[in-house]
C-alpha cells in the first residue's frame, strides 16, 4: 500500500553505475531535442536514476508478475483497444489517461519491481503496448499521464519514452517523513510544517523539484492527479503551510491539480460559479456530485475530474462502463486511472487518507483550509 513509501528514505542514489545502467537499457532511455544536446541528455538520464533502492540491489525485485509479463507481449492489447473505442463512442475521445500510476512503488501488481531480473523493461513494454492499442481507436485524441510516486524506487525501468507520455505527474500527500514512520516534529514537539514542505520539495524521484526540471527536461506538462492534507496520525492534520505552498507551486508551474476529496466533501448538484482553471478533484469512488461538492466549497466549477476504473478487475466494456457511465454527458474533462494488470484481490486499492479514527473529515470543518484553496486554486 502507499503508505509503506513513508519507509523509503528520501535520498538520491545518483552515479556513474545507475547512468549506465539506463544507457545499457538503449530503448528505455528518451533522446532529447537535438538543441538540448548531450548535457541535458545526461541529466535526464540522472534524473531517471535517482532513488532507492536501485536495479540491481539484492531484494529488489518482487515475485515477477505473469499478467504483467504477458502485457509486456501483448496480450492485453485488444482490451485496451476496445477500451479506446468505448471511450470515444461516449464522447470522451480527449481523456487523459493516469496509466498505471505510482509504477516505482513496490504496492500495486503493476510496479516495476514486478518485471523479472531477466525482463527489467517489462513495464515499459506493456506501456508502450497499451499506447499504441488505445490510439489505434478512431476518432481518438487520448493523452497519457505518467505518474510516479515521491520517495520509492528509480524510475528508469518504467519510463517508457516521449513519444508514449503527454504528461508527467507526481502524488503529493502531507503525511510521513519523520523517523518510525510518523511526521516529523521540531525540537519543541510541533509538527514541522516547513520541514516536511523541504522534504516534498526535494524528494527523490518524484518531489516537487524533481518533477519539475523532468517536466522542463522532456517538454511535458505536469498533472498531480492526487493531493492533498491528511489527518492520520502520521499526517500533518491542518496543515495550512501545505496549502499555501502547494496551491503557489501549482501556479508557478502551470499544474494542473487534482485535490483528494474522498469522503471530504458534501455531495451535490451545483455546478455552477466562475471556472477554476487547471484545477479539479479525485476520489477512488468518484462521481459528478462529489466533484460539484468540491467546487461549491470553492466557490467555483473545477475543470478537471478524477476517476477510475476498478483496481481489481480486468478492463472490459462491461466493467468500464460501471465507471464510464456516470460522466456520460457531464462537461468535466476527465482524467481516467486505467490499470495495464489487475490488483490480486489481497493486494488493497488505497482510499484516500481517513480521519480522526475511522471517520473520514470534512473539508468543511477546517474554514482556515477551505479560505486557503479558495484563495490559492482561483
Amino acid at each position: 500500500m502507499k503508505w509503506l513509501a513513508g519507509l523509503v528514505c528520501l535520498v538520491a542514489i545518483v552515479g556513474a553505475i545507475g547512468v549506465a545502467r539506463h544507457t545499457r537499457t538503449g530503448a528505455r532511455a528518451d533522446p532529447p531535442p537535438a538543441a538540448a544536446g548531450h548535457t541535458a541528455a545526461a541529466e535526464l538520464a540522472a534524473l531517471l536514476n535517482e532513488g532507492t533502492p536501485a536495479v540491481g540491489t539484492p531484494g529488489y525485485y518482487e515475485s515477477p508478475s505473469a499478467a504483467l509479463i504477458a502485457a509486456a507481449a501483448g496480450a492485453d492489447d485488444s482490451r485496451f483497444r476496445r477500451l479506446g473505442e468505448l471511450l470515444v463512442r461516449d464522447g470522451r475521445a480527449g481523456t487523459i489517461i493516469n496509466l498505471s500510476r505510482e509504477m516505482n512503488g513496490s504496492w500495486y501488481e503493476w510496479s516495476e519491481q514486478r518485471a523479472p531480473p531477466s525482463e527489467p523493461d517489462a513495464f515499459i513494454r506493456a506501456w508502450r503496448h497499451v499506447v499504441t492499442a488505445m490510439r489505434s481507436a478512431h476518432g481518438q485524441h487520448f493523452r497519457f499521464l505518467w505518474t510516479v510516486f515521491p520517495g520509492a524506487a528509480a524510475a528508469a525501468e518504467c519510463w517508457p519514452g516521449s513519444a508514449y507520455v503527454d504528461y508527467v505527474g507526481t502524488d503529493v500527500f502531507d503525511w510521513y517523513g519523520g523517523p518510525g514512520n510518523t511526521y516529523p516534529h521540531t525540537a519543541s514537539g510541533a509538527l514541522d510544517w516547513a520541514g516536511h514542505w523541504q522534504q516534498t520539495l526535494t524528494a527523490t524521484p518524484g518531489g516537487l523539484n524533481w518533477i519539475a526540471r523532468f517536466s522542463q527536461l522532456t517538454g511535458k506538462p505536469v498533472i498531480v492527479p492526487e493531493w492533498g492534507l491528511d489527518f492520520h496520525p502520521f499526517g500533518g492534520q491542518d496543515d495550512t503551510y501545505f496549502l499555501s505552498h502547494m496551491t503557489a507551486w501549482l501556479k508557478a508551474h502551470h499544474a494542473i491539480g487534482l485535490y483528494w476529496i474522498q469522503g471530504h466533501v458534501t455531495k451535490s448538484g451545483w455546478p455552477g460559479g466562475p471556472l477554476l482553471a487547471g484545477q479539479g478533484a479525485s476520489a477512488l469512488i468518484d462521481t459528478p456530485r462529489t466533484i460539484n461538492g468540491m467546487g461549491k466549497l470553492l466557490g467555483g466549477h473545477l475543470q478537471y475530474a478524477g476517476a477510475y476504473l476498478g483496481d481489481h478487475v480486468a478492463i472490459t466494456d462491461a466493467t468500464a462502463q460501471l465507471e464510464l457511465g456516470l460522466w456520460r454527458g457531464v462537461q468535466y474533462q476527465l482524467i481516467l486511472s486505467a490499470d495495464i494488470i489487475p490488483n490480486p484481490q489481497a493486494l488493497k486499492s488505497y482510499a484516500g487518507p481517513p480521519s480522526p479514527g475511522h471517520r473520514s473529515y470534512q473539508l468543511s470543518d477546517y474554514p482556515d483550509a477551505v479560505a486557503l484553496l479558495q484563495q490559492g486554486l482561483r
